[in-house]
């Protein structure tokens, strides 16, 4: 059986654990049978990662009395040692799985099933579970973990082998829970299968919050038991709070975009789209691409395939790799406008290599379709283009501060403002790419309300639905997390090799500050005794 990859030095290990011996108030639990879970089925095991999630979860345990149980898919002995250092029960689902015979038939019955009936992805897609929706997570997992960008069927060993997979896992779980009532979930993110783990603990009374190391939030569902993903949080917060944005908000969002092209903000790995590549002009694009002069240039946001693809609610495409696919099909028809492809920068974080956005270029284009290289910076596009076509990404806000309109299909934040436009349908998405060559820049009121809509999202502070940690603790582990990734760049998102170094070293600092610091005093474990969804 595989074990959970625990990427941490020995002697630092012992000592992390050696320090919660003597640091840590252990309790024996609810005397009721109630269970605090803290799901890291999803997480890399980190120490940024984990342990605001563990300091959470034990404040939650003193003021409810309840037993707190971590979760993971496999099992690891130095893993289990550690968390028994907390007092805290480690399960592996694998491990769970594998004593649950009925499970198993359950999962083999239901994957035959889902043969039977056809097995397209969009069928995949609409799977439910006693009435939770469990087929979105499984499609977000399978592109997620395989070398998939996009599920026509499920008609090949991959695709089998995961949904079996998460079935068992599904029906296992909701057996372990039916014995070991939840009270609070702790969790780490609202998509692929941490999603439909999050609706069974829902369906069993628990109580949720998305816990990272630097801030949290409570977990909503919607009326289909769906996770209401962040994206639409932050569509309800820009919508609740646009009229508070003043001349100083409009200036703000000016200087953080000029800044942003520069390379100067974000994550290491978005930097890249801008720091230290060439700037082109209209005339340069015009030159570069051969493009025709007397035509309007539409620039197509690629997403990355694989990430997260219901991230902007219900769509009327399959998934990323759909939208991008049909949009250049329809593009091949339009001879009247420039068509240029911009791919997602980061997608090779995302190991897009299989049917990559090139190939799919290869496939598509024409006299009039254009691909935009990675050596050029994305800058270049407030510059080149008349109009941006995106799913929901951030870039159809960030041009829309320089007067460029976005044909969206998603719920992105900065929906419905009256600067974008918003197909509801294939048909009106159609028609609304054909008509391109007519598309006009934004007037100046639109652009004052994209500024305005740009700076609640990327540079005020909320208030809710996601709360900061920022005290000094958390503020250790955030630099040192922050370090790990911009240090590590694409590395760090498909694999923990090398991530030994920045456990060591993020765990001795940790461990250095709670042996002066009493951790019962930590943002995390604070804002876990004051939640209130007992």
């Amino acid at each position: 059986m595989k074990t959970e990859d625990f990427p941490i030095s020995g002697n630092v290990l012992e000592k992390w654990i050696n320090h919660n011996k003597t640091t840590i108030i252990r309790s024996d639990g609810d005397k009721t049978k109630r269970y605090i879970y803290i799901n890291l089925s999803m997480v890399r095991l980190q120490t940024a990662w984990i342990m605001p999630k563990i300091l959470f979860a034990l404040g939650m345990a003193e003021q409810s009395g309840a037993k707190v149980i971590a979760v993971t898919w496999h099992p690891n002995a130095d893993l289990k040692r550690l968390f028994d250092s907390y007092g805290i029960a480690l399960i592996s689902l694998e491990e769970t799985c594998r004593k649950d015979v009925k499970s198993f038939l359950f999962a083999g019955l239901k994957t035959m099933g889902i043969m039977f009936h056809g097995g397209s992805g969009e069928k995949l897609k609409k799977l439910k579970l006693d009435n939770i929706p469990v087929g979105c997570a499984i499609y977000e997992d399978i592109l997620r973990t395989s070398d998939l960008s996009t599920i026509y069927n499920v008609f090949n060993f991959t695709c089998v082998k995961k949904i079996f997979h998460l079935l068992w896992m599904h029906y296992s779980l909701n057996r372990y829970l039916t014995n070991h009532p939840p009270v609070f979930c702790v969790s780490d993110d609202l998509a692929y299968h941490e999603g439909m783990q999050l609706a069974l603990f829902h369906s069993h009374g628990a109580g949720i919050r998305n816990v990272s190391g630097s801030g949290m939030g409570k977990v909503e569902f919607d009326e289909h038991l769906r996770t209401v993903r962040w994206h639409y949080m932050d569509y309800q917060y820009c919508h609740e709070h646009i009229h508070e944005v003043d001349d100083n908000g409009v200036m703000a969002t000016e200087k953080y975009l000029e800044e942003r092209f520069q390379g100067k903000n974000g994550r290491n790995i978005d930097k890249g789209a801008f720091a230290g590549k060439k700037v082109w002009s209209r005339e340069d694009g015009i030159r570069e691409l051969s493009l025709d002069p007397a035509k309007k240039n539409i620039v197509i946001m690629a997403h990355t395939f694989t990430d997260a693809v219901f991230n902007y609610g219900d769509i009327y495409f399959r998934d990323y790799y759909d939208w991008t696919e049909q949009t250049l099909r329809i593009a091949g028809s339009i001879n009247d406008v420039n068509w240029i492809l911009k791919p997602h920068p980061t997608r090779r974080a995302y190991h897009e290599s299989k049917d990559s956005i090139e190939n799919m270029y290869e496939k598509y284009k024409k006299d009039n379709i254009f691909i935009l290289s990675d050596e050029v910076s994305a800058e270049s596009i407030k510059n080149i283009a008349d109009a941006i076509i995106t799913i929901g990404g951030n870039a159809g806000a960030e041009f829309a501060c320089f007067g460029i309109p976005a044909v969206i299909v998603g719920t992105p934040y900065y929906k419905g403002f009256g600067y974008t436009l918003e197909p509801k349908s294939f048909d009106q998405y159609e028609s609304c790419l054909k008509k391109m060559c007519k598309i006009k820049p934004l007037n100046d009121e639109q652009v004052i309300k994209a500024k305005k809509v740009f700076y609640l999202q990327n540079i005020r502070k909320k208030e809710g639905p996601y709360d900061d940690f920022n005290d000094e603790f958390a503020n250790i582990l955030g630099g040192g997390y922050t370090k790990m990734l911009d240090e590590m760049a694409i590395d760090y998102f498909e694999k923990n090799d090398g991530t030994m170094k920045y456990n060591d070293e993020i765990t001795i600092a940790a461990c250095k500050y709670l042996l002066e610091n009493d951790y019962r005093k930590t943002a995390f474990y604070q804002a876990g005794k004051l939640a209130e969804d007992f």
